[in-house]
């Protein structure tokens, strides 16, 4: 009983080193503000991804970018240029590590971003991986996850996500069913 009152807690994570599960961090940016320490802007990739897009996400706010207003996936030089673009524009505190979600929080971040992906025409989008980079920082889940979520929705919402052999034979896609035409 008296032992658990003294028990030691362990240290709260530094923003500054952290790297999101699923993630691997190249770089790192912090905004200043005058004595207190500002928040930590990073500049991530997946950890599995074998290609070489990235994004960028704020520690200290709702700040995420992993494609340019062409819509095109970023580089890791673009997305860095974004990061210390607001790194210096934005005044945030630093509110250290986020919050690992739960399970069930995190399964609903990857049936937000799929549901964001949905169109109106007649063709299925087509899900990678990549879809969820924007993601990764609130996730911090790794690919096994994210697949493992996207199998439930196939389960649960055949209507919205359905599963098909990959062109290769081995492996699956997974395709984003348009919205249903309107009457």
């Amino acid at each position: 009983m008296l032992s658990s009152l003294f028990a030691r807690r362990p240290d709260a994570q530094d923003p500054a080193l952290w790297t999101p599960p699923g993630t691997t961090v190249v770089q790192r940016y912090r905004n200043s503000l005058g004595p207190l320490e500002g928040a930590i802007v990073l500049v991530y990739t997946a950890a599995s991804d074998r290609s070489s897009y990235y994004a960028a996400a704020c520690l200290g706010c709702t700040y995420r970018a992993a494609c340019n207003d062409r819509r095109v996936r970023l580089t890791e030089t673009e997305a860095a240029e974004l990061a210390n673009v607001h790194a210096a524009s934005f005044r945030a505190i630093n509110r250290g590590v986020p919050a690992i979600p739960d399970d069930t929080s995190a399964a609903q971040i990857v049936r937000s971003r799929l549901w964001s992906k949905r169109t109106y025409g007649t063709s299925p989008h087509h899900v990678h991986l990549i879809d969820f980079h924007e993601d990764r920082v609130d996730l911090q889940r790794d690919d096994d996850f994210i697949k493992q979520a996207m199998f439930e929705l196939v389960r649960t919402e055949g209507d919205f996500l359905q599963a098909v052999p990959a062109y290769s034979g081995t492996g699956t896609r997974f395709l984003v069913q348009p919205h249903p035409p309107r009457k």
